[in-house]
């Protein structure tokens, strides 16, 4: 799998997103022409103005890509083309700190709110106070199946799912991770069923391993609205015993408790009764040094194609032992946050029910800047990067 890398300044452009061709219908740019902050947005070509280091490579290298964080630029990137030949594009935000962070969207592609909240965050991002973390963004991991999702108005947040798997026998995109404890390895492109992975996750997984993160923010959507909320998956050694829940646990309860208290959903948090930050189908956290359990299945699919390991099981836990010690790493804090409903703000019918919509999705993003992003139950600031 090649990565092409082009780190682009953050300058007075519109961005040519998924090829020249766009998920939606309509024009959405802002005054100052910066990045789109919606799956909406339809940028035209334009001519950017790249740096004298900018890369432009078939491969690369870890010294590379830290040669370019550390010009310390907000920078859109390149990470390849997805399967039918959309430019599958992150955008890099310095922090203050030494700590590292990723943010996901669109692993299924039928829950457009995900994406439009991630467009959202990174609209605040760039105009908005620096972050304590360093961030990369991936507003749209399968921009393929976002596309499809958006051809089918009429049935978006309906049992159809149009849009959340590639094609009818493909593997469910968020259970196609290599085994619990092992890196990603690019020559045999296997999931922990030995079942190839798709283009876009390669992608993913390439750039989790060079850039480490300390912290993982998968965001996802949610059709039963009960269930929206901010969940953690507990962290464990290599080996799958747990460290220790408390802090991954309140961290995900303070992002919810900053959305409900300015009246968005986060129900599946339970912040009335007995706050939990654990997934209704996950297995309850282990004490700290005991095998914590994995959910392995997620949707029953024929042919087993919603079982296997999810990034939430293979991100939190720490890769150790490998052949390769530079892909070794601590276990990442890593959080899955389910917007309540599949649809974006537009997506609604009444004028009410955007608004609503609208608020709720910059209180999801907003929950991130500021806490998840912000200097909150931290990590160790060394960064977690194995000496070659």
């Amino acid at each position: 799998m090649k990565w092409m890398i082009s780190i682009v300044p953050l300058i007075a452009c519109t961005l040519l997103f998924a090829a020249g061709k766009s998920p939606g219908a309509s024009v959405n740019k802002h005054a100052n022409g910066s990045f789109p902050d919606s799956i909406n947005s339809e940028p035209t070509l334009a001519s950017f103005t790249f740096a004298s280091s900018s890369l432009y490579k078939s491969s690369y290298s870890l010294k590379e890509l830290e040669l370019v964080i550390s010009e310390n630029k907000k920078s859109q990137f390149l990470l390849g083309q997805s399967q039918e030949g959309r430019n599958l594009y992150a955008y890099y935000i310095p922090g203050s700190s030494n700590l590292r962070a990723l943010v996901i969207a669109g692993v299924h592609g039928s829950e457009l709110s995900s994406v439009e909240v991630a467009y959202h965050l990174l609209t605040q991002l760039l105009q908005g106070k620096q972050p304590y973390y360093s961030v990369i963004i991936i507003p749209s991991l399968f921009p393929d199946n976002a596309v499809k999702a958006i051809n089918e108005p009429e049935h978006i947040g309906s049992v159809d799912n149009i849009g959340r798997y590639t094609d009818p026998d493909a593997v469910d995109p968020n259970r196609q991770m290599p085994s619990p404890g092992k890196a990603f390895d690019e020559n045999k492109s296997l999931d922990h069923a030995g079942r190839e992975i798709e283009k876009e996750n390669q992608l993913l997984l390439q750039l989790i391993q060079v850039f480490k993160p300390q912290r993982i923010a998968n965001l996802h959507a949610i059709r039963d609205m009960n269930y929206g909320g901010i969940y953690a998956d507990p962290r464990t050694d290599h080996n799958g015993l747990a460290s220790g829940y408390s802090s991954d646990s309140s961290l995900a309860v303070k992002m919810a408790s900053y959305i409900h208290q300015q009246g968005g959903n986060v129900t599946g948090n339970n912040l009335h009764k007995k706050p939990t930050a654990l997934y209704y189908k996950d297995p309850a956290p282990a004490p700290a040094g005991s095998l914590q359990k994995r959910n392995m299945t997620g949707t029953t699919l024929n042919l087993k194609r919603g079982s296997g390991v999810s990034l939430g099981t293979w991100a939190s836990t720490a890769i150790a032992n490998e052949k390769d010690p530079s892909k070794n790493r601590e276990a990442m804090r890593i959080l899955t946050i389910e917007y309540p409903g599949y649809k974006r703000p537009l997506d609604y019918k009444t004028e009410a029910q955007q608004l609503l919509q609208q608020k709720q999705t910059e209180l999801f993003a907003a929950a991130i800047e500021t806490i998840f992003l912000g200097q909150y139950f931290t990590e160790n600031e060394t960064i977690n990067i194995a000496k070659k």
